[in-house]
């Protein structure tokens, strides 16, 4: 396996680019900046261009996500708000300002399956609160708040949680903190099901694998982990990056991830030897989003020299 740069786009922004999705199911890519702004980019002819450009977000994009349709898009920014827009159309759907100051980071949709009735689910890492919160999108309210567990031999670290992921089937919520917990929940319940040990540093980043069984995480102790989510036992951890492990990505066929570092590397690995496949040094700066899209021919990557990365990938 090996992935093969296709385009560095140079100043894709004006400032650190922290955030980056695809949007299902087509070539979309959405990425957002400390410059304030959100950027809409379509790939064609194995190129980026730029399609849209949403600006007003203030005090800098932190997260991105794009709904299993392709339909909406929302963006976490540093003043607590979470912005959501139509991917069709670009209007604001609508912008959520109630959360309370350091309360937005990482955000993901929910599957269609997980909200039912055609519910539009938003988890929203919840910062400074120690919690993931739940926005109906559709209800323009907060749904439910799901309280991260007291771990006692991390009791005097700081209580602050940076990324959270939906499993895709919908039935599991994961959660990483900045003391090293990572938490799975009941999607449909809000119940506490495990806690994943092995971390004591902040996790900036984590997903699960397309199959759902395994959760994935970045790590400030520059390991990469991979975990039973059914059981709650570490399977590997992956070390090789030279500092922080800032993001993670699993690749659609369930063979591969990719990660990457403040070290600006990315790394490919192959989960069935658990090996590390290719190291990347396209980026001269910390790579805080790497992302597969859903066909698994595409990494995107972004970083803090404001860049945009597109990649192809061969098995």
């Amino acid at each position: 396996m090996r992935l093969s740069l296709l385009q560095k786009q140079e100043n894709a922004h004006d400032d650190s680019v922290w955030a980056c999705a695809w949007a299902p199911g087509s070539n979309t890519l959405v990425t957002g900046s400390v410059d304030e702004s959100v950027k809409l980019w379509q790939e064609a002819g194995d190129t980026l261009e730029q399609r849209h450009h949403l600006v007003g977000l203030s005090l800098g994009v932190v997260g991105v996500s794009v709904d299993g349709s392709g339909q909406y898009g929302a963006a976490a920014s540093l003043d607590s708000y979470v912005t959501v827009w139509s991917m069709v159309d670009y209007s604001t759907v609508h912008q959520f300002t109630e959360i309370p100051p350091s309360e937005t980071w990482g955000l993901a949709f929910a599957p269609p399956a997980a909200g039912g009735d055609d519910k539009l689910l938003l988890a929203v890492a919840g910062g400074s609160s120690n919690s993931v919160r739940i926005l109906d999108v559709n209800a323009k309210a907060e749904a439910v708040k799901l309280d991260m567990p007291e771990a006692p031999d991390k009791q005097r670290r700081e209580k602050f949680v940076l990324s959270v992921a939906y499993s895709p089937d919908g039935r599991r919520i994961a959660a990483g903190g900045m003391d090293g917990t990572v938490a799975l929940f009941d999607a449909a319940s809000g119940k506490l099901l495990h806690t994943l040990d092995g971390h004591f540093k902040p996790v900036r980043d984590l997903c699960f694998t397309p199959d759902s069984k395994c959760v994935l995480t970045a790590c400030d102790d520059m390991h990469a982990h991979l975990y039973d989510a059914e059981h709650a036992e570490l399977i590997e951890a992956f070390s090789g990056h030279e500092s922080w492990v800032l993001s993670v990505s699993a690749h659609p066929s369930g063979n591969a991830f990719a990660t990457g570092s403040s070290d600006s590397k990315i790394k490919l690995w192959d989960l069935q030897t658990r090996t590390c496949a290719q190291t990347v040094s396209e980026h001269s700066d910390q790579v805080w989003g790497v992302r597969f899209r859903q066909d698994g021919t595409r990494l995107a990557s972004v970083s803090d020299d404001s860049s945009v990365c597109l990649f192809d990938f061969a098995a």
